[in-house]
């Protein structure tokens, strides 16, 4: 089963193009414009089946509307995220989010970057992966019965890519 990686950019040309990159390196992805629009920002607590986590790799945009994604990635890792790699990337480093960020463990990309970076840094985790049993599909298990049955609108953009925001109950 391929490595499972969640996007977050609200940039839609970057995230698009990511997105397909990381297809056509034989990567299962899910991407979303900001962290909100993915139903795993609702969870109070993981819902990851055992040392599974629900992806493998989370590549945020640092700067998005609603949140940052250090901020995202600091709330699933508080909540037991089981998340095993993390990049953050942006074009506007402050010093205390480059800080945060290399404190979480997360390697850093700065745009503009060379995809054969962020290449070379997701062969080694292929590396890593090759002898890991991937459990749970890119589907998350319906990604987590939609974080315990909260309803989602699917929709998709005109290139195709998944937007997913919850339905206003």
């Amino acid at each position: 089963m391929a490595i499972r990686i969640l996007v977050f950019d609200d940039d839609e040309l970057i995230r698009i193009t990511l997105t397909n990159f990381l297809k056509q390196e034989g990567y299962e992805v899910a991407s979303f414009n900001q962290p909100d629009h993915c139903p795993l920002y609702y969870s109070e607590a993981c819902t990851c089946q055992e040392e599974n986590g629900c992806a493998d790799i989370i590549i945020t945009d640092l700067n998005m509307p609603g949140t940052s994604g250090v901020n995202f990635i600091e709330k699933q890792l508080r909540q037991g995220c089981k998340v095993k790699r993390i990049a953050v990337m942006s074009g506007d480093w402050g010093d205390s989010g480059l800080v945060r960020a290399r404190e979480l463990g997360c390697m850093v990309f700065k745009k503009p970057f060379s995809i054969l970076d962020m290449k070379k840094w997701l062969e080694g985790i292929r590396k890593d992966f090759q002898d890991e049993p991937v459990v749970m599909p890119l589907n998350f298990c319906k990604l987590n019965k939609d974080i315990k049955n909260r309803t989602f609108e699917s929709k998709t953009n005109a290139s195709g890519i998944p937007l997913q925001k919850p339905i206003k109950s």
